[in-house]
């Protein structure tokens, strides 16, 4: 049963109230799929639909204060909104407020036959006093109201709020329903084949890389793979200054990293087992620097020269 069906199903017997978390891995079509179900349940049609919407609520990581004040200054001084670092810093965490804010929400009474739906966009990204009070909410729910909660990571979400949602996960495209996709979305594109590669499955994924117009960072990180003395350290430099200063760039690298070793590894799994070890550690090396990058703030410029700086002696060294 697909996930639509299991929510079709879930309406025909009158049972769609109550909570529900929606999984599923990065770009699989969570936040679609909860807008086209608010959708449906608001206005009869299943498609995604961004219009404002009395009955339909969502909650994610928001601007910070400082964005906002921001922001309003600019409209006070009777400038245009332009974006920039300071008007579109983003918070890392859902909070506490922003949960009493949902049940705020869910707590007014919906018309006759409607019902009023929150969706929290990603649940993971709650602190610990959050997803307290977004248990409380589970305990007690108020009445023709309705949960979406959508996660990447449900390991990193309470056991307890886990245990009181009905769950539907949404899984990652087959290449060739990708292509298809793909081909259907970017008629002009003529790299499609590489998109497909390159996103895994996960159209999200594939959208972002096409609208930064980042596959040229595979194409940097292919042409540096090369032994150290053919490495032009000038250029390594270069792209290292240019995808450190953007986040979503970094995290590409990070992603296109990752793919271009396993690629590696799998290439020398059966012909040199040395190397394949090697590689391996780089792998789970470059995982671990990934994830201090963004805990502990390492010089992101420089971890990208490091890594393709080691990935250069460890192909040199046949």
């Amino acid at each position: 049963m697909t996930p639509k069906e299991q929510i079709l199903q879930a309406v025909q017997k009158g049972k769609i109230s109550g909570s529900w978390l929606i999984s599923g891995p990065f770009g699989s079509g969570k936040r679609e799929f909860a807008g086209s179900l608010a959708s449906f349940l608001t206005n009869g049609v299943w498609k995604e639909d961004k219009a404002y919407n009395k009955n339909v609520k969502w909650i994610e990581c928001g601007l910070t204060d400082d964005a906002k004040k921001e922001i309003q200054k600019m409209i006070l001084a009777g400038k245009a909104v332009e974006e920039n670092e300071k008007t579109t810093a983003r918070r890392r965490e859902i909070t506490v407020d922003d949960i009493r804010e949902g049940m705020q929400f869910l707590s007014l009474k919906a018309a006759e036959n409607e019902y009023r739906i929150l969706i929290i966009d990603l649940a993971d990204d709650m602190n610990k006093n959050a997803a307290n009070a977004l248990l409380k909410m589970l305990e007690e729910p108020y009445e023709r109201s309705i949960l979406l909660l959508l996660s990447e990571n449900t390991g990193k979400l309470l056991p307890t709020i886990c245990s009181r949602c009905r769950k539907i996960t949404l899984p990652l495209l087959g290449y060739d329903e990708m292509l298809q996709k793909l081909k259907e979305m970017y008629p002009t594109c003529n790299y499609v084949d590489l998109l497909a590669d390159l996103s895994g499955g996960s159209l999200g994924l594939a959208k972002k890389i096409y609208e930064l117009n980042a596959v040229g960072i595979y194409q940097k990180i292919t042409e540096f793979s090369v032994p150290f003395i053919e490495l032009d350290i000038e250029k390594v430099n270069d792209f290292a200054e240019s995808i450190s200063k953007e986040s979503e760039l970094f995290s590409l690298f990070s992603t296109f990293w990752q793919i271009h070793l396993s690629m590696l590894i799998k290439k020398n799994l059966a012909v040199n087992k040395s190397k394949t070890e090697n590689l391996l550690d780089l792998f789970e090396e470059s995982q671990k620097l990934f994830r201090q990058a963004d805990t502990i703030y390492l010089d992101k410029k420089q971890l990208i020269i490091n890594l393709i700086l080691l990935l250069a002696e460890e192909i040199g060294d046949d």
